[in-house]
């Protein structure tokens, strides 16, 4: 992590708890993401480039799937309005998804 006119930092999770996560590699430059868990929590996020001043963030939408080995559903909805839906997608992945037509 950086901060303006501050030393670069680097975190690291030392927490003795195994959990999952999942992201998604999204073309383009924006969509909404909601990720319903099996318990039914759900958790939002959004695929974007463009995060402050001269800076980008990676182009992965993640998630933390606690102690869950899966997402139920993921709903992806697209610029246009389009939505896409997975289901019963594995945990501790990086999966790519591109936009059907």
């Amino acid at each position: 992590m950086t901060a303006v006119n501050g030393a670069a930092k680097f975190f690291r999770n030392t927490s003795p708890v195994r959990t999952h996560w999942l992201a998604l590699r999204l073309p383009g430059t924006r969509a909404n993401v909601k990720l319903t868990l099996p318990t039914g929590a759900v958790q939002y996020n959004h695929a974007t480039t463009a995060v402050g001043y001269a800076s980008s963030s990676e182009p992965l939408v993640r998630f933390g799937l606690g102690r869950n080995d899966s997402a139920s559903r993921i709903e992806i909805r697209w610029p246009g309005g389009q939505v896409q839906v997975l289901k019963d997608v594995k945990e501790n992945q990086a999966i790519a998804v591109s936009q059907a037509l």
